[in-house]
């Protein structure tokens, strides 16, 4: 695990690079792409999801509502 307190400059030109230990923690490899927010004055990066990876996580969240009930509310009805 990456500590949370380290430090990391922005260039002249706005960039910020996440060092390679916190990218391989979280798999982040070239071309992938985020989106960010702001919440409460600070920046939250997230990767984003591409089709199959999204539609797989759904698959694996339905999976886990019915270990909870007998009718979890259909995918579909979801989105």
């Amino acid at each position: 695990m990456v500590e949370l307190n380290r430090q990391i400059v922005m260039d002249s030109k706005g960039r910020i690079l996440i060092p390679l230990e916190i990218r391989k923690q979280l798999n982040f490899k070239p071309g992938e792409n985020f989106m960010f927010t702001i919440e409460n004055g600070r920046l939250i990066l997230l990767k984003s999801s591409d089709h199959d990876e999204f539609i797989q996580e759904i698959e694996t969240f339905q999976q886990e509502l019915q270990k909870l009930s007998k009718n979890p509310i259909p995918t579909k009805k979801l989105f």
